[in-house]
């Protein structure tokens, strides 16, 4: 019962800390974005940070594992996975999987805020959704709703068809991005912040049909 008792002390201690990480790094993301727009109304400042990436890209011409050559010039960093979506008639039956037999600690729903006009059921979605985390990638666990895009006048509905929802990345320059997207001829579905309040968020298909998001966080 000791040992038992120690292995439960452990797991809420870790469980503690797996959940202020991920916090932590959504914290993170919101105070570069805000940097990004501070210094996009001050030359100086702007200037300071194109000298750090100057010396931030000869690191990486020194170190080529760092960037490869096919996106050492992009605008963009490359984007990284952030989490998967799976799309469910009842996610409390997603979440006790994850969270219970996969092991993943549950992430707080007052950490994905949703806009007014998310909540209202206009456009975006207000449909029951969990989260999880393994400290690092998330797994966002949505309830099925089929008049995302209908309601909010796109063409690709990412909580629509399931079981996966669709795959999403992060990226640190949404606009960017988006003009990656059209010089590679690959239309997307912009749904801003009709999802959730902090996050931009934009949908596409890989060549397989598969709905992909990429997102870059908004600063508050």
């Amino acid at each position: 019962s000791t040992r038992l008792a120690l292995r439960s002390s452990a797991r809420g201690v870790h469980t503690a800390a797996a959940l202020e990480h991920a916090r932590l790094r959504e914290e993170l993301e919101t105070v570069l974005a805000k940097l990004r727009r501070l210094e996009a109304g001050n030359p100086a400042l702007a200037a300071e940070r194109q000298k750090l990436d100057s010396l931030l890209a000869t690191h990486a011409a020194e170190n080529p594992e760092l960037r490869s050559d096919h996106n050492r010039s992009d605008r963009f960093s490359p984007p990284k996975l952030h989490h998967i979506n799976i799309v469910s008639r009842e996610c409390d039956r997603l979440l006790h999987f994850y969270r219970d037999v996969m092991r993943m600690d549950e992430m707080p729903i007052e950490m994905f805020p949703r806009n007014a006009e998310g909540t209202s059921g206009q456009g975006g979605s207000n449909v029951p959704i969990c989260f999880t985390t393994d400290g690092h990638m998330q797994m966002h666990l949505a309830t099925q709703d089929l008049g995302v895009a209908q309601r909010s006048g796109e063409s690709i509905n990412p909580i629509g068809v399931g079981p996966i929802g669709h795959i999403a990345y992060r990226t640190d320059d949404i606009d960017a991005f988006k003009a990656h997207l059209d010089a590679c001829g690959v239309a997307y579905s912009d749904y801003g912040t009709r999802f959730a309040r902090d996050w931009h968020q934009i949908f596409f298909l890989d060549p397989e049909g598969v709905i992909v998001e990429v997102h870059a966080v908004q600063p508050k």
